[in-house]
C-alpha cells in the first residue's frame, strides 16, 4: 500500500518501449518468455505472471471490474435465458480468460447445462463481438469495457440477454521482479493521475476514474479462483477462499468433472 502523502505529483522516469500484441496467446507468451517488465493484463494472465514469473500487481482501475454481457443481435429471438436454443453457439475471446469464466458462471447460475454450449474462440474481446455482429454465432460473451467503448450504432445492434455483476475480477498493471524497487513509485504515479489536469484527460480517454493499489487479499482471491478454474475442480466456493466481502449469490459453481471437455 502506498502512503497517501506519496500520491501527489508522483512520477517515474524510465526508458520504455511498447510492444503491442495481436492476441491473448501472443501476449501471454511474450511475458512468460521474459523480456517484458511492465504489463497491463487481464486477471487470468496476471495471476499466471505472478505465479510463474514473480510479477507484482501494482495498481488496478478504481471501482472498475471485469464483467461479461451475454449478447445476441438486435432482432434475433434470443432475448433471455428461456428463449435460448437447445444448442447454444457462443463467441468468446478465449477460454483462458476470467471473462470467459465469469460468462460460464452466468450461465451456471441460470441453470443452463454446459453440455448445450458450443464455443468459437476468437482470440480477442473485439473479435468475439465482431463474430456476433457478422452473424457467425448466435451469441457472444462481450467484455464490459468493449461494450462500453463501442459506438452507439454497435450497441444498438445488440440485445443484452444477461450480464454479470460480480465485482471481483480486474485488470492490473504488473511489474517484473527486475522493477520491484519501483513498485511504490509506480503505484504512486498511477494512483495520483486524477490529481493533475493531464492525468484526468488521459483517464477520461481510457474510461477510468482513476487507479488504486492492488492488495494482497485480492491477489490471493483471484489466484485461488484461477487455480480452481484451471484444475477443473468439482466446485468453487469463492467465499471459502477469500477474505473479501462477496455476496452469497456470487459463486457457488458446479464445475465439469476433471477430464471432461469444456467446449
Amino acid at each position: 500500500m502506498v502512503p497517501d502523502e506519496h500520491l501527489s505529483a508522483a512520477t517515474v522516469e524510465l526508458p520504455t518501449a511498447l510492444f503491442p500484441q495481436d492476441d491473448f496467446e501472443q501476449g501471454r507468451n511474450s511475458v512468460l518468455q521474459g523480456g517484458i517488465d511492465l504489463v497491463y493484463a487481464n486477471p487470468f494472465d496476471w495471476v499466471q505472471y505472478v505465479e510463474k514469473k514473480g510479477f507484482i500487481p501494482v495498481a488496478k482501475p478504481k471501482k472498475h471490474f471485469d464483467e461479461v454481457l451475454l449478447c445476441s443481435r438486435q432482432g434475433s429471438p434470443w432475448v433471455d435465458f428461456a428463449s435460448l436454443p437447445e444448442r447454444i453457439h457462443i463467441a468468446s475471446a478465449s477460454d483462458a480468460t476470467l471473462v470467459h469464466m465469469v460468462g460460464l458462471f452466468l450461465l451456471d447460475k441460470a441453470e443452463i447445462d454446459r453440455a448445450r454450449l458450443d464455443f468459437t474462440f476468437t482470440g480477442s474481446y473485439q473479435s468475439a463481438l465482431k463474430s456476433l455482429l457478422q452473424g457467425r454465432v448466435e451469441l457472444a460473451f462481450v467484455f464490459n469495457e468493449v461494450f462500453a467503448s463501442a459506438s452507439r450504432i454497435t450497441q444498438e445492434s445488440l440485445q443484452i440477454v444477461a450480464q454479470s455483476d460480480d465485482a471481483f475480477a480486474f485488470h492490473a498493471f504488473c511489474i517484473s521482479p527486475r522493477l520491484a524497487h519501483l513498485q511504490d513509485s509506480l503505484c504512486a504515479t498511477l494512483c495520483s493521475m486524477e490529481q493533475s489536469e493531464a492525468g484526468q484527460r488521459l483517464l477520461q480517454d481510457i474510461g477510468f476514474s482513476g487507479f488504486e493499489p492492488v492488495n494482497e487479499d485480492e491477489v490471493a482471491c483471484l489466484t485461488a479462483l484461477a487455480e480452481e478454474y484451471i484444475s477443473g475442480h468439482e466446485a468453487i466456493d469463492l467465499r471459502a477462499t477469500s477474505t473479501l466481502a462477496i455476496d452469497d449469490s456470487a459463486f457457488l459453481v458446479a464445475r465439469a468433472e476433471p477430464g471432461e471437455e469444456t467446449k
